[in-house]
């Protein structure tokens, strides 16, 4: 047996022996120093030293012995297709949309346990992922061992011939207008999520500061216990990757990785890197966090200042090297994404009852003279409600558009593609109404389930003026 597993050996014994030592300093130093034996543990049971050999299985050597751990699972992006491998999960009952920022109080062992691990494995200037994916009723709703709460990939869900029965009393069918079906089940589209920032507290918890980037599709379960880890998908919009244009998903999959390879460069810029307002030292209490600052980080992330990573230019594949390789060649299945618009995973928002729209059929799919319909309405609703729209969101106005109210200190640099404005304008700006009233409720995970940006600023442009008619209504 190496000298370093011996030593941790002989200090995880150490916590259970009697040396007497409460008695001179009460419970309390008896409780702190039992924390710091168990954190003391806890490092050395997520420290780096280990290695990991060619099978993949996780060693510690010395001089004179070598002992296998476990097996490791390292995540890994694969620019070539799109696909994030053996990406940890983490199934809660609330839905994350691209954009959006978070503070997470962990607190379950098994989360726990996962997002250790998570930082345990960081390398220097490597982002931490891992996936954010719905699960009505969260940990409890797992452990029920209901068919409808497993874990699942895009198609096994296809293949359920049950998934459209399930329906709980607050999914969108209890809403009369809400015409598409939302199912009490586990989702199969989630969100990729990075952590920015952590802290670990006194009683074990974790506190994590976390963005939301983009949105995957579980394609296979690598595990589930002692947490869910599965390989997924990044799926992009329409505009971003015409996969109605492509017959085939081998021929797809190239134009897909290229398209979610040069998304992935853009982040630098769409999120910056804050740090949570407390010192990165002792281990924290309840009562030393600074609820108030943390919350003025939330909810929605910050462009970064530096445009400087916009000049870098992604690597494109060139049509040899795809006829070259062996993959190149017709499957005779469809591109994933319209697989899931023709099982219904990925489908239209709902319309808005008692909105009368005039808008031709090139107006919404015109993301452009979308994006003006709806500033003009965020401006009409921002006048009648008297309500100033966070800069996160004030910045995406377009400079051209400098007559509205609604103003702005800061433009995004003008390097910034389009289409990537108006997506991020696509997820804030129902964010901003979600919780008002039906129309608007519980629409999360709609949102990341719609096809395209154009569909998505359409039914928030609906939102907005249903809204709007009802506020001129009571003015009148």
């Amino acid at each position: 047996m190496n000298t370093r597993y011996a030593q941790r050996q002989r200090q995880s014994t150490s916590i259970f022996s009697s040396s007497g030592e409460e008695e001179d300093g009460g419970i309390e130093d008896f409780d702190s120093k039992r924390m710091d034996l168990v954190r003391s543990l806890q490092r050395s049971f997520y420290s780096d030293d280990a290695q990991v050999d060619d099978s993949g299985v996780q060693t510690m050597e010395d001089d004179t012995d070598t002992i296998s751990m476990s097996s490791t699972k390292t995540t890994s992006f694969d620019a070539t297709t799109g696909k994030i491998n053996n990406l940890p999960l983490w199934r809660v009952g609330w839905v994350e949309t691209p954009g959006r920022r978070n503070c997470l109080n962990v607190h379950e062992m098994h989360y726990t346990h996962m997002f250790q691990k998570i930082l345990s494995q960081s390398k220097p200037d490597e982002p931490l992922y891992f996936g954010h994916l719905y699960l009505p009723g969260g940990t409890r709703a797992a452990k029920s061992g209901e068919e409808r709460y497993k874990l699942k990939t895009w198609r096994e869900e296809l293949d359920d011939e049950n998934r459209f029965e399930d329906y709980s009393s607050s999914s969108t069918l209890s809403s009369p207008d809400i015409k598409t079906p939302m199912v009490d089940r586990s989702a199969v589209v989630g969100c990729l999520m990075e952590i920015v920032d952590h802290r670990r507290m006194e009683d074990g918890r974790l506190m994590i500061l976390i963005q939301a980037l983009e949105r995957f599709v579980v394609d296979k379960i690598v595990d589930t216990l002692p947490f869910s880890i599965a390989n997924v998908q990044v799926i992009l919009d329409k505009e971003e990757l015409p996969w109605e244009e492509s017959t085939d998903e081998n021929d797809c999959k190239y134009i897909r990785g290229r398209a979610v390879e040069e998304s992935f460069s853009l982040h630098e810029y769409e999120f910056n890197s804050p740090k949570l307002p407390i010192s990165d030292g002792n281990y924290l209490t309840q009562e030393s966090v600074p609820w108030t600052e943390i919350s003025e980080l939330l909810p929605f992330a910050y462009y970064s200042t530096d445009d400087s990573c916009l000049d870098n230019k992604v690597v494109e594949k060139t049509q040899s090297n795809i006829q070259n390789d062996d993959d190149a060649h017709e499957s005779g299945e469809l591109p994933i994404e319209q697989e899931l618009w023709n099982g219904g995973v990925l489908w239209e928002p709902p319309p808005v009852s008692n909105v009368i729209t005039r808008r031709s059929k090139d107006t919404v799919e015109d993301t452009d003279a979308l994006e003006t319909l709806l500033w003009l309405a965020l401006d009409d609703f921002c006048r009648a409600t008297e309500f100033t729209l966070p800069e996160e969101i004030r910045c995406l106005l377009p400079p051209e558009m400098d007559y509205l109210d609604i103003q702005t200190d800061h433009y995004l640099s003008s390097k910034y593609p389009k289409i990537r404005r108006q997506k991020r304008l696509s997820y804030l700006a129902p964010a901003l109404i979600e919780n008002i009233e039906i129309p608007m409720k519980g629409l999360k995970q709609v949102w990341l389930n719609t096809p395209s940006i154009a569909a998505r600023l359409n039914s928030a442009l609906e939102r907005y003026e249903y809204i709007n008619n009802k506020l001129i209504g009571e003015f009148e």
